[in-house]
């Protein structure tokens, strides 16, 4: 069942990544709940819902966990800084240590935000935690689930480093729309993942994350003081450029005025000549329109007059065909009765 954290009585399993990446649907998975529905909340958008630390009891190989789903680490809704002094208040109070960090993040690619988001949490656990890494990739398609070579054909370059650097400690998420809890594949990629949890040796204590937090503590002071000396040596440079610019600025400023008032009498001049061009071409381009009007018109009229010749001699035609056929109609009846007669 969930638990409050403060209630951390068995070695831990740590979900970390963005808000997104799918680390509560890990969660709920391998407590065999509702990937949507279980112990660990789930949202359909981006904005984080997980904002503290929550943990729940898994069991994996006759071994009681504590597994513990974290805020999204770099989130643009949460301060980084609080979400990671969140994530270090529960790990202090984690006395059996942690077993494994299941690093989650989506499959579609290993961008230079996500490089950055291993990096910060490379910093922040420190080197050691390094052999408590296992990646998992989410968001996955239906054959990378299903066929783990496809999923690592599919990796480039900085993917591959990493998996390296983790020593192949790899697994992937399942999508229970695609392989439902009861499905082979379904079950065969968490146990993936849950036997590479049983095969870490030793776990990441406290005194490593004390040893992390204060080597960051230091960097940051001396990035702050290297920070400062830089900012004095920025300031007395910004002043003695300020000093020199101040001495060219009326000399500019000057030239600028001359440039204007010669730019503008320019444009003006220009203006006056384009108007004066344009209305030279518009009066030119109505004369001709004029002209082409006129000679459309004068084509249309000895186009009706041939029109209606040809229609009038079409009809005398017509006509004289018309008595040349009644003729011969009379003559031919003509003969017809002079026959008759002689009968």
């Amino acid at each position: 069942m969930s638990q409050t954290i403060n209630d951390v009585s068995y070695p831990v399993i740590l979900l970390v990544g963005k808000t997104g990446a799918g680390k509560s649907t890990l969660g709920n998975m391998l407590l065999k709940q509702p990937h949507d529905d279980g112990h660990f909340q789930v949202s359909a958008d981006m904005e984080s819902v997980t904002q503290e630390c929550s943990t729940a009891i898994i069991s994996i190989d006759g071994i009681t966990y504590n597994i513990i789903d974290t805020p999204g680490i770099f989130d643009t809704q949460l301060v980084t800084d609080k979400i990671l002094e969140e994530i270090a208040k529960t790990i202090k109070k984690c006395k059996y240590g942690i077993k494994a960090i299941l690093f989650v993040f989506e499959a579609k690619r290993f961008s230079a935000e996500q490089r950055g988001v291993l990096e910060g949490i490379r910093n922040f656990f420190g080197e050691g935690a390094t052999n408590y890494i296992i990646a998992i990739f989410s968001h996955a398609t239906k054959a990378q689930i299903y066929d783990r070579d496809i999923m690592r054909k599919a990796w480039n370059q900085p993917v591959c480093s990493f998996i390296e650097d983790i020593e192949n400690r790899w697994g992937i998420s399942p999508n229970s729309d695609y392989f439902p809890p009861d499905d082979p594949t379904h079950q065969a990629r968490l146990g993936e993942i849950k036997a590479f949890i049983s095969s870490m040796r030793g776990v990441y204590t406290t005194e490593q994350l004390e040893e992390s937090l204060q080597e960051q503590e230091e960097a940051r002071r001396q990035k702050e003081e290297e920070e400062e000396r830089k900012k004095h040596e920025h300031e007395e440079k910004l002043k003695e450029i300020a000093r020199k610019e101040a001495e060219e600025a009326h000399k500019r400023k000057v030239e600028q005025i001359e440039r204007e008032r010669k730019a503008k009498q320019e444009y003006e001049e220009n203006l006056k000549r384009k108007q004066q061009q344009e209305a030279e071409e518009k009066h030119r381009q109505m004369v001709e329109k004029m002209k082409q009007e006129e000679r459309e018109r004068k084509i249309q009229e000895e186009n009706l007059r041939k029109k209606q010749q040809q229609e009038e001699e079409e009809r005398y035609r017509r006509k004289l065909e018309q008595m040349r056929q009644e003729k011969e109609r009379e003559e031919e009846l003509r003969r017809q009765r002079e026959r008759e007669w002689e009968l």
